[in-house]
């Protein structure tokens, strides 16, 4: 049979004899099976991470801020205009919001 395998090579055969690239986990891994320290991707993800929170803290400092300035009138201004700007957003945040609520009204009623 190995005979008729070397005189009319199938698909499979073709298969093992080519080589296999070689991936970059393939590349960061030690003999040991442990992976290298992160590189500069990581970091530089990590560091984009950082300033992304950095920006949403400021925003939600402002924003905080107005609103100790102006009241209860501008944030149910700010509520009216981003449900129409984004109803289905503004739909599964109340109804997250609501089923929350009623878990912990729940939760206080068995005790």
């Amino acid at each position: 049979m190995e005979t008729e395998r070397g005189a009319n090579p199938g698909t499979s055969d073709k298969a093992w004899s080519q080589v296999t690239p070689v991936t970059r986990e393939a590349e960061d891994a030690s003999p040991t099976g442990q992976t290298r320290p992160l590189g500069k991707p990581t970091e530089t993800g990590f560091e984009r991470a950082g300033a992304f929170v950095k920006d949403a803290v400021n925003k939600t400092r402002e924003k905080v801020g107005e609103y100790r300035e102006r009241g209860m009138e501008q944030v149910s201004q700010d509520v009216v205009e981003y449900t129409r700007r984004q109803p289905v957003t503004a739909l599964l945040i109340a109804t997250g919001a609501g089923l929350f609520l009623g878990m912990l009204l729940a939760l206080d009623k068995r005790r």
